[in-house]
């Protein structure tokens, strides 16, 4: 099974894509139609199913992923694993449901939020029956792509016809999950095409439970610094907070998802190189990818910075103004999140490095409860963002330090010389031109032309590596 990493990440990239144009639209509208407390609401009930989620799926995403990728051209292994692997979930999302409910009988706070947290818990079964790691183990990008966009088409539909009023924020949580986990129903359809489920195997589920386990727990840290913030938010604060929260989360993360799209695919592709000790192409791999994130994530934060108030004003409303600060303290995790992302979640596991992955994840996590303990009371949803930040900050450095025998290895000090003071003279001339006008759109979509006008400009002056590599790719593709 021959698949081309260039195909599938331009896959990947086009499926995030769309998923950053979907709430580039959807966004703006339900946050000027349900208001900061209708937002905050929905985001509650999604960060405390997220931590059943978890438990549901425990390590498994990763863990299938990087297994399937090693066995997918042996027919009988890849439909055992599956099976296998199947089984486990199974078996974890029934626990999960079953914690679910005990919490959901015992914790008076969730009584306000009984209807959504009941649809939003759909999630954990629609997860279990995506079964998204054999489809990434088997690099399918091309199907994950096309129905995604399909689903997302039909969920804005939905969104325009069933949320008119502020009112609607449970008719908008159900249209989000049709969104992101409804076309998982379609997943095991398809999935017949490559595994035999009528076909009988001997199950061997023990030699899975401890790589899962400390995925597991792995998967149990992290999800205290990207979704602990927005629940100790809704028992510190208020639902108004998590909405300006939510606000400039969102649009963080709308465009730090991009990075994991490239991620997802080097996954797979890192499992098999380290697989066949090919630690040459796995340097190689590296250092395209950290150029990658720095080149374009330098000076996304800088922008992000410079147009915070224009972009809140656009895609949030007036209503949210007080989410700007928020915003400034979450976009350089745009940067140091992707690198950390790349670092630890793909390179330390697709080694079999779950344990020093786990350890970083636990002390950055106990880290995070403290300072949101802190920071939450003082400053609201900004004291959220900065206890995330701070966070992102050492788990980066941790990370850093643990493959430091590879990034000794790759070109990144001059590029990021260059990456920098490029961003240096975007940001000046941003600047500058967003002064010029008052209108919104005018001043963003100017603004952000000149600046990356400037910047690629720069580059190019510089004869930068990856940008001169990027063009002759964009050439052949032409062609």
């Amino acid at each position: 099974m021959n698949k081309s990493l260039k195909k599938n990440a331009l896959f990947n990239v086009i499926k995030t894509i769309m998923g950053l144009i979907f709430p580039l639209i959807t966004f703006p509208y339900a946050s000027r139609i349900l208001l900061p407390e209708g937002i905050g609401k929905v985001n509650f009930a999604n960060s405390i199913i997220s931590y059943f989620a978890i438990i549901s799926s425990l390590g498994i995403a990763t863990y299938g992923t990087r297994e399937v990728s090693k066995v997918r051209d042996n027919e009988y292994l890849l439909a055992k694993i599956t099976k296998e692997l199947l089984l486990i979930n199974i078996i974890s999302t029934i626990i999960a449901y079953l914690f679910f409910i005990v919490s959901f009988l015992l914790i008076p706070k969730f009584s306000d939020y009984k209807v959504l947290l009941v649809i939003c818990s759909t999630t954990l079964l629609l997860n279990t029956l995506g079964i998204n790691w054999l489809y990434n183990g088997l690099e399918e990008y091309e199907y994950i792509a096309i129905r995604s966009m399909v689903f997302q088409f039909i969920s804005l539909i939905f969104l325009f016809i069933f949320v008119k009023t502020k009112n609607d924020y449970v008719k908008y949580a159900a249209i989000g999950i049709f969104s992101s986990a409804g076309s998982n129903i379609c997943n095991i359809i398809h999935s017949k095409k490559f595994i035999n489920y009528r076909k009988s195997i001997k199950y061997d589920i023990a030699i899975h439970i401890k790589p899962i386990l400390i995925l597991f727990a792995s998967s149990l840290a992290v999800s205290v610094f990207t979704i602990l913030d927005t629940s100790m938010l809704g028992f510190l604060s208020t639902d108004i907070q998590i909405g300006y929260y939510s606000a400039a989360s969102k649009i963080t993360r709308m465009i730090r998802d991009i990075f994991p799209a490239i991620f997802t695919v080097l996954f797979a592709r890192l499992s098999l190189y380290s697989s066949k000790g090919e630690k040459n192409k796995i340097i190689d791999l590296t250092n395209e990818t950290m150029n990658f994130i720095l080149c374009f994530s330098i000076p996304i934060v800088c922008g992000i910075n410079i147009l915070s108030k224009p972009l809140i004003l656009l895609l949030c409303g007036y209503d949210y103004m007080p989410a700007i600060k928020t915003l400034n303290s979450l976009s350089p995790l745009i940067i140091i999140s992707s690198c950390s992302g790349y670092l630890g979640g793909q390179l330390l596991i697709s080694q079999g490095k779950e344990f020093y992955y786990l350890i970083t994840v636990t002390i950055s996590a106990i880290m995070d409860i403290i300072l949101n303990l802190i920071l939450i009371n003082r400053f609201g949803a900004f004291g959220a963002g900065l206890a995330t930040f701070i966070t992102e900050l050492l788990i980066f450095i941790i990370y850093l330090f643990m493959v430091r025998n590879i990034m000794k290895k790759i070109n990144i000090i001059a590029p990021l010389f260059q990456y920098l003071i490029s961003s240096i003279f975007m940001s000046v001339t941003v600047y500058f031109i967003s002064r010029i006008f008052n209108s919104t759109i005018p001043k963003l979509l100017i603004s952000t032309i000149s600046g990356i006008i400037v910047y690629f400009v720069l580059l190019l002056l510089f004869k930068n590596n990856f940008i001169i590599k990027l063009l002759q790719i964009i050439h052949i593709i032409k062609k």
